[in-house]
């Protein structure tokens, strides 16, 4: 099962190459949790001053429009109450059973624990509206933020993302924080640049059942833009999926297998 998480756009700006980008690639985290994984991706740079401004995946519907998906049973899960929303609750750092979306956010250097910013908001396309029962008005939201409640608003974006919604820093990012507080839980890169990166901006946290999946976390053609020490900008977009340790596993023992049938 493939599960969309979102295409988002940001007109007006154009992709940096990687050469020329603070943004490096992207970077990413592999945890065992109670029913599950827990995926965390960041923006690698090799510069602790830069902050994020925003993540997005071009136009939809065109041929670099970015996504994140999923192909673990049940897609991207969610804590209950508050926290059934893909805005971060408050400071909510990465060790609750949530999946989450940030521009970045802090570091505690005694847990090595990432926490969100809870100042990211998701772009017009999360605007939902619906009915009031208690009064009968239209009311509009945004769903990135705004729980299901009793006054008749079902939130519909609870484990998905609509097709064109990204998110961005309505306060002030934090800078790049160290990635070797990831030490052996770090995983799969975009590219060697993002492997190799020394410091990060957390853009999402991805709670998923499944272990054996080859696609637990996808990255298409995802952007995001940096700014740097100067107020420069630095953008570009990168692809990167992250496969279940299970399915890393099989597909050890299938390499295996495939060089014994050759040699044979």
């Amino acid at each position: 099962m493939r599960t969309s998480l979102f295409v988002s756009s940001v007109a007006g700006l154009a992709l940096a190459s990687a050469a020329s980008a603070d943004f490096v690639g992207w970077t990413s985290s592999i945890r065992s949790v109670s029913g599950g994984y827990l995926v965390n991706v960041f923006a690698a740079t090799n510069n602790s001053t830069d902050v994020i401004l925003n993540v997005y995946g071009g136009t939809a519907g065109q041929p670099s429009a970015g996504s994140i998906t999923t192909n673990s049973a049940g897609g991207f899960l969610q804590g209950a109450g508050a926290l059934g929303v893909w805005a971060p609750s408050g400071s909510q750092n990465w060790t609750t059973l949530d999946s989450f979306l940030t521009v970045g956010g802090s570091l505690n250097t005694t847990t090595n624990s990432f926490t969100g910013n809870g100042s990211t908001n998701g772009d017009p396309p999360w605007n939902v509206s619906y009915e009031d029962t208690d009064t009968g008005e239209v009311t509009s939201v945004n769903a990135f933020n705004t729980p299901s409640n009793a006054s008749g608003f079902t939130n519909p974006y609870l484990n998905n993302i609509p097709a064109t919604g990204g998110f961005f820093i309505a306060g002030t990012s934090s800078p790049a924080r160290s990635l070797a507080a990831l030490g052996a839980n770090r995983s799969v890169s975009s590219n060697a640049a993002a492997a190799a990166a020394s410091f990060g901006m957390l853009v999402g946290q991805f709670y998923v059942a499944q272990n054996t999946v080859s696609e637990m976390v996808k990255f298409t053609n995802m952007g995001a833009t940096l700014r740097r020490a100067d107020s420069t900008l630095s953008q570009a977009a990168f692809s990167v999926t992250v496969p279940a340790p299970g399915a890393l596993a099989l597909l050890g023992v299938a390499g295996v297998a495939s060089a014994r049938r050759r040699r044979d």
